[in-house]
């Protein structure tokens, strides 16, 4: 049964979002593979949705009524070109999508053939600070944390389904026993059936941690032609696999900590004080230095829920022995500024 370009104008928005049931997901999935020139729009439509600028403060925007509410007013022709098309999906669909998974917005989408199954890849990436949210193909759920890409296939074909991650995500995986899923980060391999599990990655660190909240995974590394196994952690547990050792341990944690970031919170239980401006330095992207290396060491414990960074260095500066001095921006050439630097300081007793 042919798909009607009505039936793609109303998935689409939940289609991106993923927020479509499986049968939905298909009926866009159908259409998409009917013709070259319906991949084509689908395309353009992503990239166009990558121009829009952020609206994340329009968090309560629905996108869905506003779809319906316009759709009413527009006079369908068989006739009208593909360009005419793309021009109204992208005045329709691509504003209310920026805001509508809730927190945040997809910075950038990046598209590539792989000529070998001729199955596209797609590329996700997060704004600092930010938190977006999204499902692939086989309905597997993806938080993607601040600062951090993950590329996939737009479907899964052969006996596994793998995804490269740099960053940090979160993982609500659908279970097929026939197709593992693997999160490959770096040299670690991450595989799964059906599990809820948190990784971090990313380029610049010389670690990567798993935190299992539900199901069983199992952990191996890549480097070269050396392989090694680690076995399975359970949940509960938080392994850190070090790339310069190539040795994993694990420890036994309470995992809220470890995924409070999908909503928006940080959470410090006991952490050296070097940890907590690590996790600032990312969601902020901001560059905290140590005026005196004995601050590294002082522990921390507290929860903060969606405070601008300002809002962060005053409770730091409440609830320990320390102070700061914020050193302004440069500009750089081509309007650009260098990353803000914020010196933490011992207070003077």
């Amino acid at each position: 049964m042919k798909v009607t370009f009505s039936e793609v104008e109303k998935l689409l928005p939940g289609y991106i979002s993923g927020d479509l049931s499986d049968t939905d997901r298909s009926i866009i999935d159908v259409w998409r593979e009917e013709s070259p020139e319906n991949e084509v729009l689908y395309l353009e439509i992503m990239n166009a949705w990558d121009a829009i600028p952020l609206l994340h403060e329009m968090e309560q925007f629905n996108s869905f009524k506003a779809l319906e509410k316009v759709n009413s007013r527009i006079i369908k022709s068989d006739s009208l070109k593909w360009w005419i098309h793309i021009q109204r999906i992208a005045a329709i669909l691509l504003l209310p999508l920026l805001v509508y998974s809730g927190y945040l917005t997809i910075k950038n989408h990046s598209v590539k053939k792989l000529s070998a199954e001729n199955v596209m890849m797609q590329t996700v990436t997060t704004r600092q600070g930010m938190v977006t949210q999204f499902s692939l193909a086989d309905g597997t759920y993806v938080w993607l944390n601040s600062g951090s890409e993950l590329q996939f296939p737009i479907r899964f074909t052969g006996n596994m389904r793998e995804v490269k991650l740099n960053g940090e995500a979160f993982f609500k995986v659908t279970k097929n026993e026939k197709q593992p899923f693997r999160v490959k980060a770096k040299e670690i391999n991450i595989d799964v059936l059906g599990t809820s599990f948190n990784v971090v990655s990313y380029d610049d660190d010389t670690q990567t941690e798993v935190t299992l909240v539900e199901g069983k995974v199992s952990l191996s590394s890549e480097k070269g032609k050396t392989k090694k196994e680690y076995g399975t952690i359970l949940p509960g547990q938080r392994a850190l696999y070090k790339e310069k050792s190539q040795e994993v341990s694990t420890e036994k944690v309470t995992v809220d900590k470890y995924i409070s970031w999908r909503n928006g919170n940080l959470i410090f239980r006991d952490d050296p004080m070097e940890e907590v401006v690590r996790r600032l330095n990312r969601w902020f992207n901001v560059e905290i230095l140590f005026d005196d290396p004995e601050i590294k060491s002082y522990i921390y414990t507290a929860t903060f829920r969606n405070e601008n960074l300002d809002q962060v260095l005053e409770l730091l500066k409440l609830s320990s022995p320390i102070n700061f001095r914020i050193i302004e921006r440069k500009a750089l050439s081509g309007n650009e500024f260098t990353k803000q630097k914020i010196y933490l300081t011992k207070k003077k007793i």
